[in-house]
């Protein structure tokens, strides 16, 4: 998924396939003045309520049925839900 923001500053546009940080990611550059959402691969939007909720119920599961992270680039911080 892609964060972009729009703001005083210019335009932003942040990588993540990590579900939390690009939440983070846009809480706290709406918390600077920017314009932010987040978007998929194709340029989607992406429902900020239906990912909270989607990650909640992943966080209910047994731990045996959770998606596993694994590393997915060469920049630290990112990893990759499988689904």
């Amino acid at each position: 998924m892609i964060v972009k923001a729009d703001g005083p500053s210019g335009r932003a546009k942040i990588r993540s396939d990590d579900p939390k940080h690009a939440l983070g990611l846009i809480q706290y550059l709406r918390t600077i003045g920017y314009n932010a959402w987040i978007e998929d691969t194709n340029g989607n939007a992406i429902d900020e309520k239906a990912l909270k909720m989607a990650m909640r119920s992943i966080m209910r599961m047994p731990d045996a049925a959770r998606p596993r992270a694994s590393g997915a680039g060469t920049f630290p911080g990112a990893i990759r839900l499988r689904l």
